[in-house]
């Protein structure tokens, strides 16, 4: 039973990749209401976000993500023994009773993969590409490409786009 659950630990990041990698089409849209400084990406199904900048970035869903960081705080929430989280070069690390897990202080790398959970990043500097499904929202300054279509940017007012 034990190798049964390493195997599938182990098989879980190609499984993923291989069932949400596929190219979906993308469809933009500007934000509805007043018009403001906020760009808002909608798209249909599954698909792939890159992102370079500051300041905070929420993900949440089915995805892998992986990236780095320069300073800041990483929380991954809905944890479970099929959620994989990799993270180098951080200063501290806490598992909340929930099963999350707060990394403060990291200048490093950072691998996490599993089905619906959430993943909030605060950085100076953060750079990651997360492929799945799901929705992101990304508050500070930056560009972001959805599904090979950008750059579009992320300004102070955020920017929500599904994925």
């Amino acid at each position: 039973m034990r190798n049964a659950s390493l195997a599938i630990r182990l098989a879980l990041p190609a499984i993923l990749v291989l069932a949400i990698a596929a190219p979906a089409s993308a469809a933009t849209a500007p934000a509805s209401g007043a018009p403001t400084a906020t760009t808002q990406v909608v798209l249909a199904g599954s698909g792939t976000l890159a992102a370079k900048g500051n300041g905070t970035v929420r993900l949440g869903g089915s995805y892998v993500a992986t990236g780095s960081m320069d300073g800041g705080w990483l929380k991954v929430s809905g944890v479970t023994t099929y959620t994989i989280v990799r993270v180098t070069g951080w200063t501290s690390k806490t598992r909340f009773a929930d099963g999350s897990l707060l990394f403060r202080g990291v200048h490093g790398s950072f691998y996490i993969a599993g089905r619906s959970i959430v993943t909030t990043i605060q950085s100076s500097l953060v750079r990651f590409v997360a492929t799945g499904h799901g929705r992101a929202a990304l508050v500070g300054t930056g560009v972001y490409y959805v599904n090979g279509h950008g750059p579009f940017r992320w300004s102070d007012g955020g920017a929500n786009s599904a994925f």
